[in-house]
C-alpha cells in the first residue's frame, strides 16, 4: 500500500458508498448498499460498528445531534440508529432507486433516482421539502456525486462520465444552466464520488482505476493521485481539521483471483490530501 494511504476498515464491501463525517461523535458513517450496511468508523479507536437496516439506503444526510436522512430505496426515509429501522418519507417518480444524495450548504438534503440500465435521461435529482420531493433536476442519467462550491453558487453533478456544474441559487434551492464542465476519458475510469475542498476544488473519485482526481474551479486537472484499489468509489472530507480524506470502494463482480489481484476492494481507506475540506452542512429538515 502506497504510504499515503492507510487502510482504516479491511472489509470486502461489495458496494461501499456514502463516507458522511459526523464531527460531533468523531465518526465516518458509510454504507454498503448491496449488503444493506450502515457501517459507523470510530476515528478515536478505530472500530467499526455494522447495523443491517430493513431497506437499501444509498446516501446520508445528518443533523447536528445526529439524526439522519436518507436516500432510501426509491424515495426518502428517516434513519432510526437505535431500532436500526427506515422510516419512509416521501417516494419519488423518476428512477427505479435511489442513488447519490448530500446536504446543499442551507441544510437541504438533496437526492438522485437511476435506472438500472441506466437510461438515458430517465432519472432526476430532488430536493426533500418537508415531506415532498421537489424536483431539481430532470434528464439526469446516473447521478454519481453530487456536491457544492464553498459559496453554495456552483453545484457539481456527476452523471456517466461527465462532471457537470449548474448555478444555484441556496436561498431557493433553484439549480439552472447545466453544462458539462469535464468528460473524464474511459482511461481515467468512471468518475464517482465527488468532494469540494475548502479552494474550491473538487476531487473525484474514478472508479475502475483507483485515480483520484483534483480540478481547479476552472475544470483543469491539477493533482493525479493513485489508490491502492482501482475499485474506489467515493470520498469525503473529515478529521478534526477536515484535514483528512475517507475513501469507499467496492468489490462486487469479482471472484477470488481477482480479489487476490486486489485486496483492498471493499475497504475503508484514509489520507491526508493536503488541503481542507468544507464543514459538512448539517440537515435541517427535522
Amino acid at each position: 500500500m502506497s504510504d499515503e494511504f492507510e487502510l482504516l476498515v479491511d472489509r470486502q464491501a461489495l458496494c461501499g458508498v456514502g463516507p458522511l463525517w459526523m464531527p460531533a461523535i468523531d465518526c465516518v458513517y458509510w454504507i454498503d448498499f448491496l449488503r444493506r450496511e450502515l457501517h459507523t468508523y470510530h476515528r478515536d479507536s478505530g472500530i467499526d460498528d455494522v447495523r443491517v437496516l430493513p431497506g437499501t439506503v444509498t446516501a446520508l444526510g445528518a443533523t447536528r445531534h445526529g439524526q439522519l436522512i436518507a436516500a432510501a430505496g426509491n424515495g426518502f426515509a428517516r434513519v432510526h440508529l437505535g431500532r436500526s429501522a427506515l422510516e419512509p418519507v416521501v417516494q419519488v417518480r423518476n428512477g427505479d432507486r435511489m442513488g447519490v444524495g448530500a446536504c446543499d450548504p442551507a441544510g437541504r438534503f438533496v437526492a438522485g433516482s437511476l435506472t438500472y440500465d441506466r437510461k438515458l435521461r430517465a432519472s432526476a435529482l430532488y430536493v426533500l421539502e418537508g415531506a415532498r420531493a421537489r424536483l431539481l433536476v430532470d434528464g439526469v442519467t446516473a447521478a454519481g456525486g453530487l456536491a457544492w462550491s464553498p459559496d453554495g453558487s456552483r453545484m457539481y453533478l456527476v452523471d456517466t462520465r461527465s462532471i457537470w456544474v449548474y448555478d444555484y441559487d441556496v436561498d431557493r434551492a433553484r439549480a439552472v444552466s447545466g453544462r458539462q464542465w469535464v468528460v473524464c476519458t474511459e482511461s481515467e475510469g468512471s468518475p464517482e464520488g465527488i468532494a469540494v475542498d475548502a479552494e474550491g476544488c473538487v476531487w473525484v473519485a474514478m472508479h475502475w482505476t483507483g485515480r483520484i482526481h483534483r480540478y481547479a474551479p476552472s475544470g483543469d486537472l491539477e493533482t493525479v493521485l493513485w489508490a491502492p484499489t482501482r475499485r474506489i468509489t467515493s470520498l469525503a472530507f473529515g478529521g478534526s481539521r477536515l484535514e483528512e480524506m475517507y475513501v469507499t470502494s467496492a468489490c462486487y463482480g469479482y471472484d477470488e483471483p481477482a480479489l487476490l489481484a486486489d485486496p483492498y476492494a471493499g475497504s475503508l481507506l484514509r489520507f491526508r490530501p493536503g488541503v481542507v475540506g468544507l464543514p459538512p452542512a448539517p440537515w435541517q429538515g427535522i
